[in-house]
């Protein structure tokens, strides 16, 4: 991953704030300038255009995301403690009335480059081979019904996590969110 001064990492943030509430289309340069208080020339020397900027603020989520799901891996040992921990992660970002932000690029995925939307699908892929590492141990652990087919479990926990994302927010409801993520998780269960 880059490196980005602080200039850079505090137009990342808000330019990241900005996605995860209004959509990757719904901001300007002009107001990551009001937002941060620099020049839209010196947005412009960091990101030349709104493509390098959505690039390089999803590159740093992916890492930043995978900096996450390994803190959760060290510090659960089950594999169902996983998931539930990832699923609070999701809960608390959608009480802050945000949104995965990969998952709102990706409802943008039309008006963005290409190396953007590879980098999305690594971010799904990523999660969701992770999803299923954490549902093979539960399966190891019996925590986790072995009957469950490993891949659709996982697709599917994922699918759960993202759509009840976007239902929970149009809801202004986070217990949805977590209410159908325990339902998910129960299921699973042994």
């Amino acid at each position: 991953m880059k490196e980005f001064n602080d200039t850079a990492n505090q137009l990342l943030d808000a330019a990241e704030r900005y996605t995860q509430m209004h959509g990757f289309n719904a901001f300007s340069y002009k107001d990551l300038q009001e937002q941060v208080g620099v020049k839209t020339s010196s947005i412009h020397y960091y990101f030349p255009t709104k493509q390098d900027l959505a690039l390089s603020m999803t590159e740093r989520y992916i890492e930043r995301f995978r900096v996450n799901l390994q803190a959760i891996a060290q510090e659960q040992s089950g594999g169902l403690k996983r998931l539930e921990y990832l699923a609070k992660l999701y809960v608390d970002v959608v009480s802050k009335q945000k949104f995965c932000m990969c998952g709102m690029l990706a409802s943008d995925m039309l008006s963005l480059s290409n190396a953007v939307t590879v980098k999305l699908c690594e971010f799904f892929q990523l999660l969701e081979d992770w999803i299923a590492e954490a549902i093979e141990l539960g399966k190891k652990q019996k925590t986790i019904k072995t009957s469950v087919n490993t891949t659709w479990a996982a697709s599917s926990f994922l699918a759960v996590l993202e759509g009840g994302m976007l239902i929970a927010r149009t809801q202004n409801r986070p217990d949805y969110l977590e209410n159908i993520m325990q339902g998910t998780l129960d299921e699973l269960s042994v």
